[in-house]
């Protein structure tokens, strides 16, 4: 798939490479940072790096005498537009026994699973101060991550939310940074409370999701046995001299821009020879993200202004794939290719 195999990932606060079944991911402070590109190999594990935590300006908060525990959180207010920075109102100081998830917005998107790659803007607060710590605002850029990575009690409030929606989460000590001793570079103590307000702005795709339109096209066939597709070449007939882009199911998500990285499930296939050369369905490896730069002409043309969710049939003409051919996977000078693409994720990638 990728023609640039090489790794990339934005740093986050303490980050640490981590190997994750499926897609490979770096660890950050509250969340998963980085994406490898596809076709790389696991590499020797990294020593972890110290980045300096970026704080916002801070500001005085109210603080009661004594500290409350809170047992219901609908007395927090939150203001602000989905997606936009918000203004939190607290009781501070608090604490929660037991970790609070409350929906202030309820979205009618993608559902999010234990191990989604998610889309989010949030603001962290320790609920003992009043003070933010953390916010993907102060850079300026969504976070991208991956849920199952990030502290407990974060994990467990984003699993089942949906695409579309903010989440109030109050976080219980044992559920956030105790277990590590706290995160004083942070200003986060053994047992203080986190606050955090989440908008879930994109969820990772299981597979295709939307309008089925095909089966295939003139060319090609191609099947589904619970969301793995086979593709087979029809008998008979002629390669394409020109790139085939066929819509099996049309996506609802976002759609791909041409600066975007894409995280997918593909197979690839000769024209010629019907063989399989590369299928991330079934070979174990998973999903690959990569640069939409770095990959063939065949699938920037093809993939741009796809939305996520969507399956694709390329047929692939050799000036457009390989002509040169490649050594891996193998595939011969100029040499017409088949995919089958689902399209999970399309992200920006935050290095840039």
């Amino acid at each position: 798939m990728a023609t640039n195999p090489e790794s990339y990932y934005t740093s986050q606060v303490h980050t640490s490479v981590i190997r994750v079944p499926g897609m490979r991911v770096c660890l950050g402070l509250v969340a998963v940072a980085c994406l490898f590109l596809a076709g790389c190999t696991p590499s020797v594990e990294e020593t972890p790096t110290e980045t300096p935590i970026d704080t916002p300006t801070e500001t005085t908060p109210t603080l009661n005498a004594t500290t409350t525990t809170l047992t219901a959180v609908e007395g927090i207010l939150v203001s602000g537009d989905f997606g936009h920075e918000t203004v939190v109102t607290a009781p501070y100081p608090f604490e929660v026994e037991e970790t609070i998830c409350d929906t202030r917005i309820t979205g009618s998107g993608t559902k999010v699973g234990e191990h989604s790659v998610v889309e989010l803007q949030y603001t962290g607060i320790n609920a003992t101060t009043g003070q933010p710590f953390d916010s993907s605002f102060f850079n300026q850029a969504p976070l991208l991550g991956q849920n199952g990575y990030f502290v407990e009690g974060f994990n467990n409030c984003l699993t089942d939310a949906t695409e579309g929606s903010r989440v109030l989460m109050a976080i219980s000590g044992p559920d956030g940074y105790d277990e590590g001793g706290g995160n004083p570079d942070a200003g986060i103590n053994v047992g203080d409370t986190l606050l955090f307000v989440v908008d879930i702005i994109a969820v990772e795709y299981d597979g295709p999701e939307g309008q089925h339109l095909a089966d295939g096209n003139q060319w090609v066939t191609v099947a589904d046995d619970d969301g793995v597709p086979t593709a087979t070449i029809k008998t008979g007939v002629t390669a394409p001299t020109t790139l085939q882009v066929t819509v099996l199911t049309q996506g609802k998500g976002r759609p791909v821009e041409a600066s975007d990285a894409v995280y997918v499930n593909f197979l690839q296939m000769d024209f010629a020879t019907g063989k399989m050369i590369e299928n991330s369905f079934t070979d174990g490896g998973g999903p690959q993200a990569d640069m939409l730069a770095n990959l063939i002409p065949g699938w920037r043309n093809a993939l741009v202004n796809q939305p996520m969710g969507s399956r694709l049939l390329l047929i692939v003409p050799g000036d457009l794939a390989y002509p040169q051919g490649n050594e891996s996977p193998p595939v011969t000078p100029n040499a017409t290719l088949v995919f089958v693409v689902d399209i999970l994720f399309s992200f920006i990638p935050q290095s840039q």
